[in-house]
């Protein structure tokens, strides 16, 4: 049987503008295999990108890297912590279970600090309870509710040296490749195949696009590629200034996901393909064989470097592998900054809608254009609201076949909904501000 996991809801406090916010998906376990698109709307500053962020936390913590420098401004002004808490749904070979990951993270010097985590699960039985299967709370460390200090010495000691590490390199205790023996001596086979099925699995399967490498291909520096085949997962930059050199299975990677997309970009951009052109092979810096090539764009028997192609279109050639995922792989979970970023609106809804009603994965985005709103049902829809005590809803009163474009509009220039969706502005005072600050310029 083939494992699907999947986010059953996002809850965060106290992350940049979001004082308290929760987002729920579709999913139910009778469900797991069906599409799941979620858009977030809303002003600027309301909390769209804090949303995203969330996901980049989680990516370092699963993956046990060291959370990121200078990460202090990520927490709530005069607060001196984040939380944030992940619940998946998981159909495996041992049934269907609910998983909980939580954790709190501190200010450090120019990092944050993991300080507390918990790792929980249940299965999908009627009155079954969360069990804790391994819980770092400051000092306290407990593995299926088993304190620490009743473990052998030699246990403990491996445990603490995890715990030391951890603090020291800023990165999870609860995911660290040294606990994973001791957990194999506590957990049982089901539970073992759960933390698998997170750490592992869903880490794998989990591409987040976030506003820095949009601006990258905006700036015409480099065009990140997102990958996502088989036997190959993650992002391999291309510098659109000049050719690039690539190892030669990173090379094979890059060719292999440009034959993928070319099959649906000719689709979405008639006759456009994309080439890979082989220039030389050459020894790289490590001593291993590479091969320096460019990126040209074919359309109309004309062949350009591919940096002559819009922003826009760069942005969806990055995108594409793993959108092709979602549409295909129940396991992909897809996290997408201003999806609409120089994507033309109409071809941005004819996406999403295909995705939603064909396709099989988790794609999560925020944007500004609304066209989405027009194809997406209404619960695939968060709106964040003026509230940072809450700050994402769903709209009330929009019936099956009410145009949610209308209904959002309507809500944010009369209001009739349950938090205010707009901190409302005054075309008078800013025509007055505009005529105000040109007289300083004299």
């Amino acid at each position: 049987m083939d494992t699907i996991i999947k986010v059953e809801n996002v809850e965060i406090k106290d992350l940049k503008n979001i004082k308290y916010g929760k987002i729920s998906t579709n999913l139910s376990f009778d469900k797991i295999r069906n599409s799941d698109v979620i858009g977030i709307y809303g002003q600027n500053g309301s909390g769209k990108t804090a949303f995203i962020e969330a996901f980049s936390l989680l990516k370092y913590l699963l993956t046990v890297k060291s959370l990121p420098k200078n990460s202090n401004h990520l927490i709530y002004y005069n607060k001196k912590e984040i939380n944030l808490s992940f619940d998946f749904i998981i159909n495996n070979k041992f049934g269907e279970f609910s998983v909980n990951y939580n954790c709190t993270l501190k200010a450090g010097k120019d990092k944050l600090i993991v300080l507390n985590e918990n790792c929980s699960y249940k299965e999908n039985q009627p009155y079954h309870k969360l069990k804790s299967l391994i819980e770092k709370n400051n000092n306290i460390i407990r593995i299926r509710n088993k304190d620490i200090i009743t473990f052998d010495e030699e246990i403990k000691l491996k445990i603490m040296l995890a715990k030391e590490m951890a603090i020291a390199n800023n990165t999870s205790f609860v995911f660290s490749k040294e606990l994973r023996k001791i957990y194999k001596i506590y957990f049982n086979k089901k539970e073992m195949e759960l933390f698998k099925n997170i750490c592992y699995d869903f880490n794998r399967n989990l591409h987040i696009i976030n506003d820095m490498q949009t601006g990258l291909i905006l700036a015409n520096l480099l065009m990140p590629f997102t990958i996502h085949l088989k036997d190959a997962r993650g992002e391999i930059p291309y510098g659109l200034a000049e050719p690039m050199i690539l190892q030669s299975r990173h090379f094979l990677a890059i060719s292999n996901v440009i034959e993928q997309i070319n099959i649906v970009l000719t689709k979405i951009i008639p006759g456009l393909q994309i080439l890979v052109n082989p220039l030389n092979n050459e020894t790289m810096d490590n001593g291993k064989t590479g091969t320096r090539f460019e990126f040209l764009s074919l359309k109309d028997n004309k062949k350009l470097p591919l940096r002559c192609e819009s922003a826009g279109i760069l942005k969806l050639i990055s995108i594409l592998s793993v959108l092709i995922a979602v549409f295909n792989e129940p396991n992909s979970c897809v996290v997408i900054d201003e999806l609409d970023s120089g994507v033309f609106e109409y071809l941005l809804g004819e996406l999403l809608e295909i995705i939603n009603e064909n396709g099989k994965g988790q794609l999560f985005f925020t944007s500004h254009n609304l066209r989405a709103l027009e194809v997406l049902p209404n619960k695939n829809l968060w709106f964040t609201t003026t509230n940072e005590n809450n700050r994402f809803v769903r709209l009330k009163g929009v019936k099956r076949l009410s145009n949610s474009r209308d209904i959002y509009i309507r809500a944010v220039q009369l209001g009739g909904q349950d938090e205010n969706l707009y901190r409302e502005t005054d075309i008078y005072s800013i025509k007055k501000s505009f005529r105000k600050a040109g007289k300083l310029d004299v």
